[in-house]
C-alpha cells in the first residue's frame, strides 16, 4: 500500500515537473517570437492641396444697450472660422449694425454707424483699434463714450483681445466741451452700469474755471514703439499719469513712456527721455482742413544716437506719430524737426515716406504696424521660445510661421546662441497646402522636404519636428499638428520620430 502510494506521489510529481518545464519552454518561445507589429494610425482626412481657411467657429458675445441705457444686454453669436482680423472685422460689424427690439436700442440711434477707411479694423498682439465713420460723431459725448464701452466689452469677448481703441475719421474724440479730454484704451467692462461708467470719465475732466494744466490725468494708452534694426513698430498699453491736460504735456508724458516702454522688449536696446532731446515744448496748430498739428522739434544729436539705440529714425517717426494721433484727441498729423528742418522724406527698411509739407500722418504707418509671433529655435539641445515681429495680419497665417523657421535666427539671435532648426536648403514652395480639420492643423510637404530632414539627421529630428509643431499650434490656436508628404503619411525618415498620425503641442522639448 505504501509502495502504491509512493508511486503516484512520484507520477504526480513528474506531470507537474513536465507541464512546468513544457510551460517555461512556451514562455522562452513567446519571449523568442517577434512582437506584433503595431498598425499604421489612420487619419480621417486627406492632406491639403493649396491653403484653405485655418481656424475654428468661435462663440462670441454681443453688448448691447439696454432700452433703459442703464446696462449693457450680452447676446451670444457664433462666427464662422476665420483668422483673428477677420473675426473682429465681422464681430464689429454686427455690432454697429445690431438693430433694437423691445429689450436693446441701436447704440448709433436712428443713424447707422460704419467703418471708416480702407483698414478700419488694426490689430497687434492683444489692441485693437477700430475706425469708425463721422456718424458717430453725431453721438453726445456720453451716447458716444458708453458706445465704445460697449463695443470694448464685444471684442474682448474674444480671448485674443484685451484693450481697445476707438477713432473716428483716423482721429481720437475728446471727451469734454474742449476736446482736449482723451478716452484712452479701454477694457471690459460687462457688469457695469452705464452712467456710472460716465461719471467716472466726467470725473476726469478739468473742472470749471479752472487750468487744464493744473489737472492731473491718469489713463491707459496705447504706445507705439521702433522695434531694433529697423523691423518696424510695436506697440503695448500702460497706465500713464499726466500732470496735467494740455496738448503739450499730454505730447511730452507720451514720448517719455515711448522710451520707457522699450526698455522692457527683451533684445532691445533702451530709448532715453525723447521729451529731453527736444529744445523746445511740443507746439500745437490748427490745420486748414480741420484736425490739430503737433510739432516736435528734436536736436541736432538725436540722428548720431540713433544708430547706438539700434532704431533708424523712419521707425521712430512712424512710433511716435501712431502714438499722438492714436491718443491725443483730434490730432490728425506730426511734424518732426531737427534743428528746425522739417522731415518730409522718410527712407527705411519697410519702404519710403514722402510726407507733404512736413506732415506725418496715421495711415502712412500703419503697414509698418508688427504683430508678434512665438517661434521655436534651438539652444543648447533644447527648443526656444523667441518672439518674432512679423506683418500683423500673418500672425496666424501657417505658411508664414513656417516662413520664419525657414528664415532662421537673426544675427543678434545667433549671438545669443540660437540655432536653426530647419535645413537651409528648404523654401516656402515646399509646402504644398495647409488647412484646418476641427482643431487639426494638416500641413502638406514636398518629397525635398522629406529628404531634407533625412539629410539633416536622427540627432536633430526631434527638434525639427517639434519646432514646426509648437510653432503652429501656440499661434494659430490649434491642439494637433498632421504632417502629410507628397499627400501621404509616412512613419520614419531619419529614425527618431515616428511621423503617421497627428502631434500634440509638446512645449517639454523647451528650457
Amino acid at each position: 500500500m505504501k509502495n502504491r502510494i509512493k508511486k503516484v506521489g512520484c507520477l504526480l510529481m513528474a506531470l507537474l515537473m513536465l507541464a512546468l518545464l513544457t510551460g517555461c519552454g512556451r514562455e522562452r518561445e513567446e519571449e523568442r517570437a517577434p512582437a506584433p507589429r503595431l498598425s499604421k494610425p489612420e487619419v480621417p482626412w486627406t492632406a491639403p492641396d493649396g491653403d484653405g481657411t485655418v481656424g475654428q467657429a468661435r462663440r462670441a458675445t454681443l453688448y448691447l444697450r439696454s432700452v433703459s441705457g442703464l446696462q449693457m444686454v450680452p447676446r451670444e453669436i457664433m462666427l464662422e472660422a476665420a483668422e483673428l482680423h477677420n473675426l473682429v472685422r465681422t464681430l464689429t460689424a454686427v455690432f454697429l449694425s445690431a438693430p433694437g427690439d423691445g429689450e436693446v436700442a441701436p447704440w448709433g440711434g436712428e443713424r447707422p454707424l460704419t467703418f471708416y477707411g480702407e483698414t478700419p479694423v488694426e490689430i497687434s498682439g492683444s489692441i485693437c483699434t477700430v475706425n469708425l465713420g463721422t456718424a458717430a460723431l453725431e453721438l453726445s459725448s456720453s451716447d458716444f463714450y458708453m458706445m465704445c464701452v460697449g463695443l470694448a466689452t464685444t471684442l474682448c469677448s474674444l480671448d485674443e483681445i484685451s484693450f481697445v481703441n476707438v477713432l473716428v475719421a483716423d482721429q481720437s474724440v475728446g471727451l469734454d466741451v474742449s476736446g482736449i479730454l482723451p478716452m484712452g484704451s479701454l477694457t471690459a467692462h460687462p457688469d457695469e452700469n452705464l452712467p456710472v461708467l460716465w461719471e467716472q470719465m466726467e470725473a476726469k475732466r478739468t473742472p470749471l474755471g479752472e487750468e487744464p494744466a493744473r489737472t492731473p490725468l491718469s489713463t491707459m494708452a496705447t504706445l507705439y514703439y521702433p522695434l531694433t534694426d529697423g523691423r518696424g513698430i510695436g506697440c503695448e498699453n500702460r497706465i500713464l499719469n499726466f500732470p496735467g491736460q494740455t496738448p503739450g504735456q499730454l505730447a511730452g508724458g507720451l514720448l517719455q513712456a515711448i522710451g520707457d516702454v522699450r526698455k522692457n522688449q527683451v533684445g532691445s536696446a533702451a530709448l532715453p527721455d525723447l521729451a529731453e532731446m527736444m529744445p523746445y515744448a511740443p507746439l500745437t496748430s490748427e490745420l486748414e482742413e480741420g484736425g490739430k498739428l503737433i510739432t516736435l522739434s528734436f536736436r541736432r544729436e538725436i540722428s548720431e544716437l540713433l544708430e547706438a539705440w539700434q532704431t533708424d529714425f523712419p521707425c521712430l517717426a512712424a512710433a511716435i506719430t501712431m502714438t499722438l494721433t492714436t491718443f491725443m484727441p483730434g490730432v490728425s498729423a506730426v511734424s518732426l524737426r531737427v534743428e528746425d528742418v522739417p522731415t518730409t522724406e522718410l527712407n527705411g527698411d519697410l519702404g519710403r515716406i514722402t510726407a507733404l509739407g512736413g506732415l506725418l500722418r496715421r495711415g502712412m504707418f500703419q503697414s509698418w504696424l508688427r504683430g508678434g509671433v512665438t517661434v521655436y529655435f534651438s539652444r543648447d539641445g533644447q527648443l526656444k521660445a523667441c518672439l518674432r515681429p512679423v506683418d500683423r495680419q500673418k500672425t496666424e497665417n501657417p505658411r508664414a510661421l513656417l516662413s520664419e523657421l525657414m528664415a532662421g535666427p537673426t544675427r543678434r539671435e545667433k549671438n545669443g546662441g540660437l540655432e536653426p532648426v530647419l535645413p537651409p536648403e528648404l523654401r516656402e514652395d515646399d509646402v504644398l497646402g495647409i488647412a484646418a480639420e476641427g482643431d487639426t492643423l494638416l500641413v502638406n510637404l514636398s518629397e525635398s522636404f522629406r529628404s531634407a530632414i533625412q539629410a539633416w539627421g536622427k540627432e536633430r529630428e526631434a527638434l525639427l519636428c517639434y519646432s514646426m509643431i509648437n510653432t503652429l499650434a501656440m499661434n494659430c490656436r490649434m491642439s494637433r499638428v498632421c504632417f502629410f508628404f507628397e499627400g501621404e503619411q509616412r512613419e520614419t525618415i531619419a529614425g527618431e520620430i515616428y511621423w503617421a498620425g497627428d502631434f500634440l503641442f509638446n512645449p517639454g522639448l523647451g528650457d
